[in-house]
C-alpha cells in the first residue's frame, strides 16, 4: 500500500510539472498577484482635494488650515468663498470634503467639534468616509498639543502601513488559489488525457488514490505559502512577532481544508478548463466573504452565518494574529480547529463522490 501511494504521489508531481498549464498556474500568477496586490489593493486614500470655508479668520482657524495644507494626505486645499462656492466644488467633484469653520471657532476650542462642519461627497462614500476620518484625526492632533484632550494611538500597526495589512491577507488568498486550482485540475487532467479509466481499473483502493491526489497539491501549496511569507517579511518588511510553529500548523490546516473542495470540483469536471472555472466560482465568494477587504461584521446579519463555512476567514484571523499580535496556542486553536473540521467534511464528501465515479 505504501509503495502504491508513493508511486501515485510521484506520478502526480510529474503530471503537474509536465503540464504547461499547471506550471504556469504554480509559478506565474502568484508572483504577479503578490506584486500587484501588495501595491494596488489598499484602503488608503491619498492625494485628497479638500476645501476650506473659514468664517472665523482667527489665529486658531489659520493654524488648523496650515495643518491641513501641509498634511501629506491632502493634495490640494481650496479656499472657498461662500456656501455657493462650496456647493459648486462638491458638485463638480473638484473637492472630496469641505471643512466649514464657524465664526465662534476660536472661542470654543477645545470644544472644536461644535464649531467645525465636514461636508463630504456621498457619491464617493468609501473614500469620503476615510477622508473625513483623516481630517478628524488631524484636527484632534492639532489641538491636543494645547489642551492635551486627545491622544491617538494605533495598536499593532502604529503607522497604519498598508503592507502590514495586505501581505498577511495575500499569504492566505494566494495559498488558497494555488491549492484550489491544483486540486481542481487533478482528476480533470486524467479525464482529459484519457488515463482516468486506467487508474479506475488499477489495483489501488479509492482511499489510497484520494490520498495520492491530495498530498502533492498540499505540499506545493505549503511551499508557495512559505515563499510568500518570506517575501512579506524580507522584501516588504512586514513584522512577524508571533510563533512560527503556530503559523506552520495553521497553513497545513488551511490547505487541508481547501483540497477537499478542489477534488470535489475536479471530480465533477470533464476538462481542465471546467476545473479552473469551477475553482474561480468558489474563489470569488470565498475571498469576498472572508474579511479580506471588508470586515465580516459589516455584512448583512443574514449573510454572516454563511461566513463560518469559509476556511479563509479563520486563516486570515490567524495570520494577522501571528504576524502582528503574537497570539498564543490557546487563541490560535479556535481558528485552527474549524479549518480542520471543514477539511474533514469536504474531503469526506470528495472521497465519497470519487468512489462513486471509480466504482
Amino acid at each position: 500500500m505504501l509503495t502504491q501511494l508513493l508511486s501515485l504521489i510521484r506520478k502526480e508531481f510529474l503530471a503537474i510539472w509536465s503540464d504547461k498549464r499547471s506550471r504556469i498556474v504554480i509559478i506565474i500568477p502568484p508572483l504577479i498577484q503578490l506584486v500587484l496586490f501588495s501595491f494596488a489593493v489598499t484602503l488608503e486614500v491619498k492625494n485628497i482635494p479638500i476645501g476650506v470655508l473659514d468664517y472665523d479668520n482667527s489665529t486658531k482657524s489659520q493654524e488648523l488650515i496650515r495643518s491641513l495644507k501641509y498634511s501629506p494626505r491632502f493634495s490640494e486645499v481650496y479656499f472657498l468663498k461662500s456656501n455657493e462656492d462650496l456647493k459648486h466644488k462638491l458638485d463638480t467633484q473638484t473637492i472630496l470634503v469641505a471643512v466649514e469653520i464657524s465664526q465662534n471657532f476660536s472661542l470654543q476650542t477645545p470644544s472644536w467639534k461644535k464649531s467645525i462642519a465636514l461636508i463630504a461627497d456621498g457619491r464617493r462614500s468609501n473614500s469620503a468616509q476615510i477622508a473625513v476620518g483623516y481630517i478628524q484625526m488631524l484636527i484632534a492632533q492639532t489641538f491636543s498639543k494645547q489642551d492635551n484632550s486627545v491622544e491617538v494611538r494605533h495598536w499593532y500597526n502604529p503607522n497604519l502601513d498598508n503592507f502590514w495589512w495586505i501581505l498577511p491577507n495575500l499569504v492566505g488568498s494566494l495559498t488558497m488559489i494555488i491549492a484550489l486550482i491544483l486540486t481542481s485540475l487533478s482528476v480533470a487532467r486524467e479525464r482529459e488525457l484519457g488515463t482516468f479509466e486506467q487508474i479506475s481499473v488499477a489495483p489501488i483502493s479509492p482511499m489510497v488514490l484520494i490520498i495520492g491526489k491530495t498530498i502533492p497539491p498540499m505540499m506545493i501549496s505549503i511551499i508557495e505559502a512559505a515563499f510568500i511569507f518570506i517575501a512579506a517579511i524580507t522584501f516588504f518588511e512586514v513584522p512577524f512577532i508571533g510563533s512560527l510553529p503556530i503559523l506552520i500548523v495553521g497553513i497545513i490546516a488551511f490547505v487541508f481544508s481547501i483540497v477537499g473542495f478542489g477534488l470535489f470540483i475536479s471530480s465533477l469536471s470533464s476538462t481542465q478548463q471546467q476545473g479552473i472555472l469551477g475553482a474561480f466560482i468558489l474563489l470569488v465568494p470565498s475571498i469576498l466573504m472572508s474579511g479580506f477587504a471588508t470586515p465580516v461584521e459589516n455584512m448583512p446579519e443574514w449573510l454572516i452565518p454563511f461566513t463560518d463555512l469559509i476556511a479563509l476567514k479563520y486563516f486570515l484571523i490567524l495570520l494577522k494574529g501571528v504576524f502582528l499580535k503574537d497570539i498564543s496556542w490557546a487563541v490560535a486553536i479556535w481558528e485552527i480547529l474549524p479549518m480542520i473540521a471543514l477539511g474533514v467534511v469536504t474531503l469526506s464528501i470528495a472521497t465519497w463522490f470519487f468512489k462513486k465515479k471509480v466504482t
